[in-house]
């Protein structure tokens, strides 16, 4: 599931607005007072080494500094159930490859590199208790500890920031919301209502961030999202269950091909069509159960589209199966 982790927190910071926001919310004060106001730029990732595995959210950004110059900001999510012991190690093989690509690209020549200022982003269950620089790590006295320069990491655990001060914008905080609350047990209609309270309407990233909240919370069902969509947000009730039914379906197709059999795989489209029209409809009769339930393939993918636009479950019963 990391890769869907990922997908969300990518969306999340591939939006330089978005960035600019997240990466001023959570650099320390002195810091963001040396960053010029413009928005960050998204640097071409092959700065750091496929071979050193990287995460496919991890991002490398330049901001512009105000008395000139530039900083490097290497931005990486940590999603495992519990902290890494080797973060230290990996943020400073990340900065030295980095360094040594630019250091490359420049030439012969005085040796001059941007600072990178690494921040590693943490919504796993446990509390993070890996030390934050690489010195912290080293098994010495304080003196040979301070010897070599910090080389440490920014650590923004979102655990125990309380959910309104997750971000100073709206949509930061509904992903970071998402991210946050995964692996911890809670009220799944009170979070899908502050989170869809939050969103802009029709964004890419409203489509992205609901579809990780429907793989990653299995608690919310059409009925729920409906119910709390029909509160928040009326006017979008439709287009939101519509693209809810969208993902159900998508899964139950992917689990069809996963498992190999071809009942599973009609199954998962039968049981995305029964919960869409429930949402839409209410209770669905029995005879319309056994009629989506019992279609063949191609008669099942024409039943799905007509229930997203069909105003009745008359309307829906109209047609009649293709054999």
């Amino acid at each position: 599931m990391s890769a869907v982790h990922d997908s969300l927190f990518r969306a999340l910071i591939d939006d330089p607005v978005r960035a600019g926001v997240l990466i001023r919310d959570f650099l320390p004060p002195d810091i963001v007072a040396r960053l010029a106001d413009e928005s960050p730029t998204l640097l071409d990732g092959t700065f750091v080494d496929p071979e050193l595995n990287p995460s496919q959210s991890d991002r490398l950004f330049s901001v512009a500094l105000r008395a000139g110059g530039f900083a490097l900001l290497y931005i990486l999510i940590e999603h495992k159930s519990f902290p890494d012991p080797f973060t230290p190690i990996q943020v400073l093989r990340y900065r030295a490859e980095i360094w040594r690509r630019f250091a490359e690209a420049a030439g012969r020549g005085k040796l001059r590199l941007p600072p990178i200022i690494p921040m590693v982003f943490y919504h796993g269950r446990g509390p993070w208790n890996v030390p934050t620089s690489i010195t912290s790590c080293l098994d010495a006295d304080e003196d040979l500890k301070q010897m070599p320069a910090d080389m440490g990491y920014i650590l923004c655990d979102l655990g125990p920031i309380p959910d309104a001060e997750l971000s100073s914008d709206d949509e930061v905080r509904a992903g970071l919301l998402a991210l946050k609350h995964v692996f911890r047990p809670g009220d799944p209609e009170a979070l899908l209502a502050e989170i869809l309270s939050a969103l802009r309407s029709g964004t890419t990233f409203e489509e992205q961030l609901i579809r990780y909240m429907i793989l990653m919370y299995p608690a919310i069902t059409a009925d729920l999202l409906s119910r709390v969509a029909r509160r928040v947000n009326p006017d979008r009730e439709g287009e939101l269950v519509s693209l809810a039914a969208q993902e159900w379906l998508r899964q139950g197709e992917e689990k069809g091909i996963a498992i190999g059999v071809e009942k599973g795989f009609a199954k998962g489209k039968a049981d995305t069509i029964l919960m869409f029209l429930e949402s839409r409809f209410g209770p669905v009769p029995p005879e319309v159960e056994d009629r989506v339930r019992r279609a063949e393939p191609e008669e099942m993918d024409r039943l799905f589209r007509r229930a997203m636009t069909a105003s009745s479950l008359d309307e829906l019963s109209a047609g009649k199966p293709r054999h």
